[in-house]
């Protein structure tokens, strides 16, 4: 005899594609988020970002993300999970079965589903982690820094995550199933949502909100600062809201179809397809504005890890050096046969080979400040309150091999490659002043020139002075004022890794305490605090026996060896592109789904109305071309949208940074475009793929 227990079995058992999908969408969320954090909150990342850093906020920002899009596409995963189970749980109401027997069924049900999805997700969470890191070891030199390492804290994201989803879905299912009306029930896949009618100007309007939004977010701050010379608060970023908002504008005009009105011969030959677009104008509108608002964030990892790979190059220049020092001439340390013999145990020649000296004199220049009272940027006048390294022509001459001109009385500011600073002036020198015996000179500036190695070593730059000047402002200067530089190349700098390695080790042990300073510490500014009996905030003393590579970020004194900054460089690009991708593949999947899942409700929910246009005498050719519009508005729309307000945002962020767009930032956008159009081609298979499956549920006969 057949039960009603048996019955509800037996659907189940007939149901299990739904389940299937439920379950995998349970499952592929676990599992990119256990991954991620797996990886995130390994003591590898954690000890490589650094501690309260805009990279560690950046990458907890990224983390929320992958919450919030697990999150999205699961629960819409689940509504066509409980649109399937309508019918079935009307019936069984109607039939006399309780709702509290249905509760507990459903219950009990999605509580086994989510704990199994759960649990083989995060099991497999370890070896895709594992699988991801070590493709992404074979972009660095060397493996020492870049274990793969994680904690079981890793686990929790994962944990916490599958305890929410499962308390939502079982809230989602006792209220499915606490609905009282057994008909309502029944009719869930006949509701219809439509929409009061809408201005065609709204579709304008959408549009300039949208890409105002973006272009005032942007680039608002950077106005303020450069022209208005004010800083917008925090809460300005809000002005990102008006693109959400002209998003849905556009959708919404686009959804009810506001604009085809005036065509009238376009608007009746699809009435059928318009009609059925705007019944289901609510859900459709919210559901286009996830999709594109996911499509975004897609562009925007892209985007963001780009930033990291292409945003700025290591020293390529022509007369760059491969391996630079500077030290106080006081300090004990390495000498030129000691490079030399290190570098024969590893069958390298040294090359290039200079050593200068440099003055750290006393300046007083103009720079940039933000006043917190008046919420203003204002041009001030520091004197006399740091130091800078000063060089004589000849000096830098003879080590970048730039011929160079600086009359008497004049410097030239030694600066990066394309610099740019909101803060700093190339030109803000306006006196040199020796800290021994305070004699002052004034200066006038005469130029830039670019040269890598020696503008890292000093802040806010270095100074190229004229050889008389540069003696009579060092008369009487005494040696711990004076610092040594030394330069070279090597004749294979690809294989020089374990070299500057061994160098870089050496180096550090000669080193005394007089030299461990944070970067920001400046000798004359000690000087000065210690004078007036004050506690000089950088005065903190490194620990020369932690980790190195940590070191050398932090140090004032540490060498830069190109093929260690390379190294340092391709692990921050391996974290950074890694977290990237993983929000990349996270909205994405939520993309697939939530197109997917939407083009089969639109055949599942309008089924009816399919058989009823066939019994009207409507052929197979006809229905599929109004199934066929209705899918391709919920592919080609938000698609479009998404990817170019995405592009355009990205666009945005790389002319407002610095108020130009540099050569080095054209690959990025260029990938990105390319990812676009292979973002655009998988959608364009989802679309195939549940243009097929729609097409079965309404019954067209291919």
């Amino acid at each position: 005899m057949m039960t009603l227990n048996k019955i509800y079995y037996q659907l189940r058992k007939n149901n299990q594609g739904q389940y299937l999908l439920l379950g995998f969408c349970i499952f592929l969320s676990v599992l990119l988020l256990s991954s991620f954090s797996l990886m995130y909150y390994g003591p590898t990342v954690q000890e490589f970002l650094p501690e309260g850093g805009d990279t560690r906020k950046m990458a907890s920002l990224l983390l929320s993300v992958t919450v919030i899009g697990c999150f999205v596409f699961t629960v819409y995963a689940s509504s066509l999970f409980f649109r399937y189970k309508s019918r079935e749980y009307g019936v069984f109401m109607a039939l006399g079965m309780e709702k509290g027997v249905l509760r507990r069924l459903l219950f009990r049900e999605l509580l086994l589903l989510t704990l199994a999805a759960s649990m083989l997700g995060l099991i497999c969470a370890i070896p895709v982690s594992f699988g991801i890191w070590k493709f992404f070891e074979l972009f660095i030199i060397s493996n020492d820094q870049m274990v793969y390492r994680f904690g079981l804290f890793g686990f929790v994201p994962g944990v916490v995550f599958a305890a929410a989803l499962a308390c939502m879905l079982g809230i989602a299912g006792m209220r499915f199933v606490k609905r009282a009306d057994i008909m309502e029930i029944l009719r869930t896949q006949q509701k219809t949502e439509t929409v009061k009618e809408i201005p065609s100007w709204t579709f304008l309007v959408g549009v300039v909100l949208a890409v105002a939004g973006i272009l005032v977010g942007g680039g608002g701050s950077q106005f303020a600062a450069r022209v208005l010379h004010i800083g917008l608060p925090p809460a300005f970023s809000l002005v990102y809201l008006l693109s959400i908002v002209g998003i849905y504008f556009m959708l919404l005009s686009i959804v009810a179809q506001s604009r085809l009105k005036k065509n009238k011969k376009k608007y009746y030959n699809n009435l059928v397809s318009i009609s059925l677009m705007r019944f289901m104008a609510k859900s459709t509108t919210w559901n286009m504005c996830v999709i594109v608002l996911l499509l975004f964030a897609c562009c925007f990892s892209v985007f963001y890890g780009m930033q990291y790979s292409m945003g700025s190059s290591i020293l390529e220049e022509e007369n760059s050096k491969a391996f630079s020092m500077h030290y106080p001439l006081t300090e004990q340390q390495i000498d030129k046969t000691v490079i030399w013999e290190t570098a024969s145990r590893y069958q390298l020649d040294i090359l290039d080979y200079t050593e200068n000296q440099a003055a750290n004199l006393v300046i007083s220049f103009n720079k940039r400040d933000y006043n917190e009272e008046t919420s203003r940027y204002i041009d001030v006048y520091e004197e006399g309150k740091q130091a800078a390294l000063f060089i004589q022509e000849t000096d830098f001459e003879a080590l970048s091999g730039q011929r160079i001109q600086v009359a008497e009385g004049t410097y030239i500011t030694v600066t990066e490659t394309d610099f740019y600073s909101f803060w700093e002036f190339a030109d803000g020198l306006q006196e040199a002043q020796n800290p021994d015996t305070g004699a002052a000179f004034p200066l006038k500036f005469a130029g830039t020139v670019e040269y890598q190695p020696l503008a890292e070593m000093s802040s806010p730059f270095v100074y190229i002075v004229n050889d008389k000047d540069y003696q009579e402002i060092t008369q009487g200067l005494s040696a711990g004022y004076l610092e040594q530089m030394v330069f070279f190349n090597v004749s294979d700098i690809a294989a020089s890794y374990d070299f500057a390695i061994d160098l870089l080790k050496q180096y550090i042990a000669h080193c005394s305490s007089a030299v461990s300073h944070l970067k920001l510490w400046d000798i004359w500014a000690q000087k000065l605090a210690d004078d007036a009996g004050e506690e000089y905030m950088y005065d903190s003393q490194l620990d020369m026996t932690g980790n190195m590579y940590r070191l050398i970020s932090d140090w004032k004194y540490a060498p830069q060896f190109m093929v260690i900054l390379v190294q340092d460089r391709m692990q921050l690009i391996s974290v950074y592109v890694m977290l990237s991708i993983y929000i990349f593949i996270i909205s994405l999947a939520a993309v697939a789904i939530m197109t997917y899942v939407r083009s089969i409700s639109v055949a599942t929910d309008n089924k009816a109305l399919f058989e009823s246009l066939e019994k009207l005498g409507a052929d197979s050719d006809y229905r599929r071309m109004v199934l066929k519009k209705q899918l391709a508005k919920i592919f080609r729309i938000p698609a479009s949208i998404g990817c170019g307000l995405g592009f355009l945002f990205s666009l945005c962020m790389q002319y407002f940074n610095d108020g130009r767009l540099m050569p080095n930032e054209i690959p990025g956008l260029a990938v990105l475009a390319g990812i676009i159009i292979v973002v655009l081609g998988l959608l364009y298979g989802i679309y195939r793929y549940a243009m097929r499956k729609a097409e079965g549920i309404i019954g067209i006969r291919v």
